[in-house]
């Protein structure tokens, strides 16, 4: 596992409110909750810390509390952070609200430190970026610096992945230039945000995106599984059905899983396996990541998912 990996984008505190019962909209519910070190660039990064890739981060947090003792998480947990931003600004906020099945109901996002991530900071971090061989951005950054980040890779002969994020975010992506993009990794609402519109098929939604030059689409399908789609070909994979007890970050570990086998070498059958394998056992728990997860521990998930393909 030789080439490095760098996320940019964004750190947050997640707040997660579990209802208890059916949930009833415009009235008050009863709730269980619990609370995290998130954001999208950050559960993947700490996924592929616990599975030794040793990953960089670029991120915005704030000069309060919750700042510091996200910092001292970071060097638990060997994520290379010097090119971490603090900023006078409270720490970024996920709140969610979940049914009583543990799927997503609605949720917001606080994040004041986010907007310090521009395109001059980034060009400050230039030595330390060029030392990464693959990149992983979150949509939380701002349009300019995403279109400044996809001509980095160009330029620089990088790998780079962006993770869209949520449908609005996505949209961010609708009119840039994603030529030479390795991989984008939609849900089917994302898909449609990113510029092909409802009016489209999906068929068409996807060739579009191959058409303004991203070499890889990773379409996530829920239950369905997921496709990978590249000009010339496309992969399926189904998953199991299991019982979900919180969908938080279940992509971000699909995609961590999957750069693990990437970063091995394993071929497009392999990835996906170790993706989706990854992605189901967050399903199961409460919470973005799993702290206690290893690579015999991804390894035996694949294994119990996909029978050792």
């Amino acid at each position: 596992m030789t080439t490095r990996v760098l996320g940019i984008g964004a750190t947050l505190i997640d707040e997660l409110y579990f209802t208890t019962t059916v949930l009833v909209p415009h009235s008050s519910n009863p709730a269980q909750k619990t609370t995290h070190i998130g954001g999208v660039i950050h559960n993947i990064m700490y996924h592929l810390a616990l599975l030794g890739a040793k990953p960089g981060l670029i991120t915005a947090i704030g000069n309060d509390a919750e700042g510091q003792n996200i910092k001292a998480h970071f060097d638990q947990i060997q994520i290379d952070h010097n090119g971490v931003l603090q900023v006078d600004a409270s720490t970024g906020k996920y709140v969610s609200i979940l049914d009583e099945m543990g799927n997503l109901f609605v949720a917001v996002c606080e994040d004041n430190c986010g907007k310090h991530l521009t395109v001059a900071y980034l060009e400050s971090q230039l030595t330390y970026m060029k030392s990464f061989d693959l990149l992983i951005i979150d949509t939380n950054l701002e349009t300019d610096v995403i279109q400044w980040l996809i001509h980095f890779a160009n330029v620089n002969q990088k790998l780079l992945i962006i993770e869209p994020v949520s449908v609005t975010k996505a949209r961010k992506l609708s009119a840039i230039d994603l030529t030479g993009v390795y991989m984008i990794t939609p849900n089917e609402e994302e898909l449609e945000a990113l510029g092909g519109g409802v009016e489209a098929s999906q068929e068409e939604q996807i060739a579009a995106l191959l058409r303004r030059g991203v070499t890889h689409l990773w379409l996530r399908q829920g239950a369905h599984g997921s496709t990978l789609f590249t000009n010339t070909s496309h992969f399926s994979l189904g998953v199991p059905t299991i019982t979900i007890a919180d969908t938080t970050g279940a992509g971000d570990a699909a995609l961590a899983g999957w750069v693990f086998g990437f970063l091995n070498q394993a071929d497009s059958s392999t990835c996906l396996q170790l993706g989706h394998s990854l992605a189901l056992h967050i399903l199961q728990q409460k919470g973005a990541v799993d702290p206690k997860l290893d690579t015999a521990t991804l390894q035996h998930l694949k294994k119990k998912y996909y029978h050792d393909k």
